[in-house]
C-alpha cells in the first residue's frame, strides 16, 4: 500500500505544478488509507489552498469519510455525498 500512496504522491506532484486552481480526487478504488495517504491529500489540501483553490474529494467509501472526520479534516475538504455504500 506505501507503494501505491508513493506513486499517487509523484503523480499529483506533478499534477501540482500546472497551473490549476480546482482537484477533484476520485477514491473509488481506495479501500483504504495509511498514513503517506492521508499525509499526501494533506499536503495536496495545503498546496491548493495556496492558490486559493479547492480539492473535492468523489465516491469515498463511508469509511474513508469516516476518517476524514475523526482527523478532523472533513471541515477543509469538499466531500461529495457519492461513494460506496457500505
Amino acid at each position: 500500500m506505501a507503494d501505491e500512496a508513493e506513486a499517487m504522491h509523484g503523480q499529483l506532484q506533478e499534477y501540482m505544478r500546472r497551473d490549476m486552481d480546482t482537484l477533484v480526487l476520485d477514491l473509488a478504488r481506495v479501500r483504504t488509507l495509511d498514513s503517506i495517504g492521508l499525509n499526501t491529500i494533506i499536503v495536496l489540501y495545503n498546496l491548493i489552498c495556496k492558490r486559493d483553490g479547492e480539492m473535492i474529494i468523489e465516491n469515498a467509501s463511508r469509511e474513508l469519510k469516516k476518517l476524514f472526520r475523526v482527523m478532523r479534516i472533513a471541515g477543509h475538504l469538499t466531500i461529495s455525498e457519492t461513494g460506496w455504500p457500505s
